[in-house]
């Protein structure tokens, strides 16, 4: 009798033990693990604020700070700010520095729907260069089926730069066919009336 009482109360010292452990587990957890780390990505987002308020301000000229921001963090901050200052050097006409600023976000860049966002713009930078080839084999490395419509919507730009009105208006009609957005269906029958307007004249 007097043994059991022993056992059952080193049982329940061993209980006690292990709860004080996994309580002492989980707040070391909590406050050295957890919270450091939520203090890291609060600090990227911040800084990530300051730098695309300082590319819409267009306070450097030479974007020197953007692009070591970007060298310095690989992760969904950098590609969007690689994003937003690939968008400036387009707009200042200096397509291969913002091709290049893509191409090297994408090496890094782990969500499959940003990959496929720097993809279409390096497809579409390459079409501004008329670089059609290069294009093509660009928008056809998009393999996710929720993107057809974008990626037969470039071939038919593709195929309309390069002369093929038929295959135009064949990628076009797919792209078409996949498209949800009413604007996109209505853009896509502009382009497609155009050139058969084009064709009757």
């Amino acid at each position: 009798m007097q043994n059991n009482q022993i056992k059952k109360f080193r049982i329940s010292k061993k209980k006690v033990f292990l709860t004080i452990f996994f309580l002492i587990l989980i707040c070391f957890i909590l406050f050295f693990i957890i919270k450091p780390k939520n203090r890291v990505k609060n600090l990227e987002k911040n800084t990530y604020e300051e730098i695309i308020n300082e590319i819409d301000a267009k306070k450097n000229s030479n974007f020197l700070n953007i692009e070591k921001f970007i060298i310095e963090n690989k992760n969904i901050y950098g590609t969007l700010v690689s994003l937003s200052l690939a968008k400036e050097y387009i707009l200042k006409n200096n397509l291969e520095k913002a091709f290049i600023q893509l191409e090297t976000s994408l090496k890094y860049t782990k969500d499959e729907n940003l990959k496929n966002i720097l993809k279409f713009r390096m497809s579409k930078i390459k079409i501004q260069q008329n670089k059609n080839k290069d294009a093509m084999h660009i928008i056809q490395t998009i393999k996710d089926h929720s993107w057809r419509n974008v990626v037969e919507n470039i071939k038919g730009d593709i195929f309309m730069k390069n002369g093929n009105i038929k295959l135009a208006i064949k990628s076009w009609k797919k792209s078409k066919f996949f498209e949800q957005s009413k604007v996109s269906k209505e853009i896509i029958d502009m382009k497609i009336n155009e050139i058969q307007i084009n064709k009757k004249n």
